[in-house]
């Protein structure tokens, strides 16, 4: 493993394959140990089958310099010389993968619990878990402000950050885990991206709904572990 700075961008670097690379992106706002935790189990399942890169991204907004630190992840794999690029995000870190995407050509997406659209992630905060609204404060207020500056509304600012109103965007095949009894990213942010999918005419996805499973679920054990590495070796 080697750390790795690039334009900004603190990385993990596992050298792998010099086919395909699998970029992480971390949920919440984790620490730099556990991103590079995150690297090291990923590392222990599909090294030395793909060089692995787990991104420690730095904190503004929602689709801020986190964005940035992604896309310029994909972009460091490119300079290598890999051109099969998975991205793989575990909740906020889907979220980013999913906006990451939207703008760079990739292999693949694995979206595990991601929030997909920002206003109706909101109003499902104010009213069935109000907690998230504390714990979100700096993240609102802080997109918010980079709203405001950008000169747009707050809601059409917000939906540019949304997965859900980018899905014709999305060009790669997209693996998409949510637990059914997720109480912090309902499953219906899901299943509002795969109606989207489906209005759009996107056949390359494929959603899996866990009965039973709630938030922060593993993704290297049992039958989601399957599940990924069915998706990364297809």
């Amino acid at each position: 493993m080697k750390e790795v700075i690039y334009r900004g961008a603190h990385l993990f670097v596992w050298a792998g394959s010099k086919e395909k690379a699998i970029v992480l992106v971390h949920g919440g706002k984790a620490s730099t140990e556990v991103t590079k935790k995150m690297g090291e189990e990923y590392a222990t399942y599909f090294f030395p089958a793909f060089t692995i890169i787990s991104v420690d991204y730095r904190f503004s907004s929602y689709g801020g310099k986190e964005l940035e630190d992604v896309l310029k992840a994909i972009s460091y794999v490119k300079n290598l010389g890999i051109q099969k690029i998975y991205l793989i995000g575990e909740s906020h870190g889907a979220y980013l993968a999913l906006l990451a995407a939207a703008q760079e050509e990739v292999e693949g997406v694995i979206d595990a619990y991601g929030p997909t659209d920002l206003l109706r992630m909101q109003t499902f905060a104010t009213k069935e878990n109000p907690q998230l609204d504390i714990d979100w404060a700096d993240y609102i207020q802080a997109t918010e402000k980079e709203c405001k500056e950008s000169g747009l509304g707050l809601e059409e600012c917000i939906k540019r950050r949304s997965p859900y109103y980018l899905a014709e965007e999305i060009k790669a095949p997209v693996l998409i885990l949510h637990g059914t009894d997720d109480t912090v990213v309902p499953i219906s942010q899901s299943e509002i991206l795969v109606e989207r999918f489906k209005e759009i005419g996107k056949r390359n996805y494929q959603f899996v709904p866990l009965k039973g499973y709630e938030h922060g679920f593993s993704l290297l054990e049992g039958e989601v572990l399957e599940k990924v590495r069915a998706f990364l070796n297809r």
